[in-house]
């Protein structure tokens, strides 16, 4: 992450920090959406990193992820914090860490249903098509893709360094199971509108709307691929700040989009340890035990344009 990129990620952490600072450190229960765990670390650029099940109904199997332990979320964090002293101390400096992509969202799960079930393919494809991902995160969507063996290619992207290789080891996990087709993966930051998507076929993105830069961002890169004839998903967790930047945008940019808005659907919430700077005590993406939970999807075509 560049400098400037680095500053609405630490200026979120710290809106956060602040509202906390009084609380204890929120640690909630272990393993989103699991059916199988095991005790085994992996760590994954010096992060500690746990291995999880996640069932996906659309596949009837589970997918093997990583995602970082409290105490790799401690230290990311305290990372990010950190550079952030500094960097209000004016030095200019690279950061590599970023934490809200080292868990697990509810979006992902109800994104990687939603492309991998029989009704997402409707009309007969002379090939199968190439996916891109836009923020991977720990890389569930991507490998509940490959699993399907539904695309001809994954290209699985992150602004950083750390989901992506969260998404490599994991991957390499699950070889031997179920994973069939190519999943590669790539820096890009879609902040960045210089550098245009990848090609693909779908484009889908999965509770990346974290900050107000970022909807506006995303809009613009659903009209890119739309416009160049790629269909789209996204999925947005319930309380997401960018969600009302990117409608807006999505609006602005091209006057068919007005009345395009996302759809709720039944989807699951996780459950998992989380630093409190990462997830707050009162979200609504956490619980105990895993519960239902309404995610917002939004599945565009090129002809709504």
């Amino acid at each position: 992450m560049t400098t400037k990129s680095f500053h609405w990620l630490a200026s979120l952490i710290a809106a956060t920090l602040l509202l906390w600072k009084e609380r204890p450190r929120a640690v909630l229960a272990v393993h989103a959406f699991s059916t199988r765990s095991t005790t085994k670390i992996h760590l994954i650029d010096n992060i500690p990193c746990r291995e999880i099940g996640i069932y996906i109904s659309s596949l009837d199997e589970s997918i093997t992820i990583l995602e970082a332990t409290l105490e790799g979320q401690d230290k990311l964090v305290d990372e990010v914090l950190k550079l952030d002293e500094e960097l209000n101390g004016g030095d200019e400096i690279l950061v590599r860490e970023d934490p809200y992509g080292s868990v697990l969202w509810p979006a992902a799960l109800t994104v990687s249903e939603h492309i991998t079930h029989d009704s997402f393919w409707k009309t007969t494809q002379q090939r199968k098509p190439i996916l891109l991902e836009l923020g991977t995160g720990t890389g569930l969507v991507a490998l509940a893709a490959s699993a399907s063996n539904k695309f001809a290619s994954v290209l699985a992207t992150d602004y950083e360094t750390v989901p992506l290789e969260l998404l490599d080891a994991a991957y390499k996990l699950n070889q031997n199971d179920d994973i069939t087709t190519p999943v590669f993966t790539s820096l890009f930051d879609i902040c960045n509108l210089s550098e245009p998507l990848p090609p693909a076929d779908i484009v889908c993105a999965a509770d990346i709307l974290y900050e107000k830069r970022t909807g506006v961002a995303l809009a613009r890169r659903v009209i890119e691929a739309l416009e160049r004839g790629s269909r789209v998903v996204i999925g947005c967790s319930p309380g997401r700040p960018g969600r009302p930047a990117f409608l807006e945008e999505l609006q602005r940019l091209n006057s068919n989009m007005k009345d395009v808005n996302f759809v709720d659907v039944e989807g699951t919430t996780c459950t998992g340890e989380r630093n409190s700077l990462i997830c707050g005590e009162g979200s609504t993406s956490i619980s105990d035990e895993p519960e239902m939970l309404l995610v917002a999807i939004m599945d565009l075509t090129p002809d709504c344009l």
